[in-house]
């Protein structure tokens, strides 16, 4: 891949010894998630451009906002188009040394969010705390080892709240007395960690499960071979994704389910249960109040001024 090519040996363009240092700094202070991001996204836009005859060296303002304008036609998330272009201006800064804002680009990006509210595939529905109890009856049914770790995975998403970044990398010491200790994440990228509830019963299905997989240390969430023999490795990401559907779908769960629906469904859950969106937003780490106000909406309406008042008073 040739922009990999640039960063990792510098053949396209050329850099000093000092610019190479430069840019593998830069590129360390990148996320893990970032880095991944960023190779996808330079990756598919070279294989755009080189059909053009054109480098992403020499990628104009113009033609990258019809690059963006492209994968929208194709249905691509806006979020993954501003990944694209956060990836396109990382590189002009940091390997090129060029401050190019790409207005025309922005300014394309700003239409495609505009006009992509209220279709495509929406939101995730939730998996509230009741839809959880009912996936993880179902996988725990049969009392294999791939049961009790889906169902402890899933029990530990939905308390913590957390990310499927996050939860594959949970690891047999990252815990202490009645908390998970997350030690990165998303909003946390200089690694503070922050120490999360889990309650008895995801205790307890986690006890089970590495009982059953007799896993003291390392990776807590492994991928299970036919026969139940467990591997030394994590789960990736996908097969995260995988199993949360799977599970939903084999306990009658329907809607729009992803990972990100045990983020959702507790967020829900906790606003149901009278929580304020300040609580929200400090259960699910969010940086701002915007996401888990949008996603417990309804439920704060119902606790609204409205609710409250209007609908009491007496006829």
């Amino acid at each position: 891949m040739q922009t990999l090519v640039h960063i990792n040996q510098a053949t396209d363009l050329q850099l000093t010894d000092e610019d190479k240092l430069r840019i593998g700094i830069a590129w360390d202070a990148l996320s893990p998630n970032s880095r991944r991001a960023y190779q996808l996204a330079w990756r598919q836009l070279d294989e755009f451009l080189s059909e053009k005859g054109e480098t992403l060296d020499n990628i104009t303002d113009i033609q990258l906002a019809a690059y963006l304008s492209t994968l929208d036609a194709k249905g691509i998330a806006p979020s993954t188009l501003s990944v694209n272009l956060a990836a396109v201006k990382w590189y002009f800064s940091n390997v090129k040394g060029q401050d190019v804002s790409f207005t025309i680009s922005q300014k394309r990006l700003k239409s495609i969010r505009r006009d992509a509210k209220g279709r495509g595939r929406g939101q995730v529905d939730a998996l509230v705390w009741a839809d959880v109890e009912r996936v993880c009856a179902f996988a725990e049914a049969d009392k294999s080892v791939a049961g009790l770790r889906d169902s402890a995975m899933i029990r530990l998403m939905s308390d913590c709240l957390l990310r499927v970044s996050e939860v594959v990398a949970v690891n047999c010491g990252h815990f202490k007395q009645n908390t998970l200790i997350v030690q990165r994440s998303k909003t946390d990228q200089q690694g503070e960690g922050v120490a999360l509830y889990v309650t008895s019963d995801t205790r307890n299905a986690i006890s089970q499960y590495r009982e059953k997989a007799e896993i003291t240390r390392g990776a807590l969430f492994r991928p299970i071979r036919r026969g139940g023999h467990i591997q030394t490795g994590r789960l990736t990401d996908v097969s995260a994704r995988w199993i949360v559907k799977k599970r939903a779908a084999d306990a009658g769960v329907n809607g729009f389910i992803s990972g990100h629906s045990l983020r959702v469904g507790s967020a829900v859950s906790l606003a149901k249960a009278g929580a304020s969106v300040v609580d929200l937003q400090v259960a699910g780490r969010w940086k701002n109040s915007q996401m888990p106000a949008h996603y417990a909406r309804a439920e704060m309406a119902e606790r609204g001024a409205i609710a409250r008042f209007k609908e009491k008073r007496e006829s």
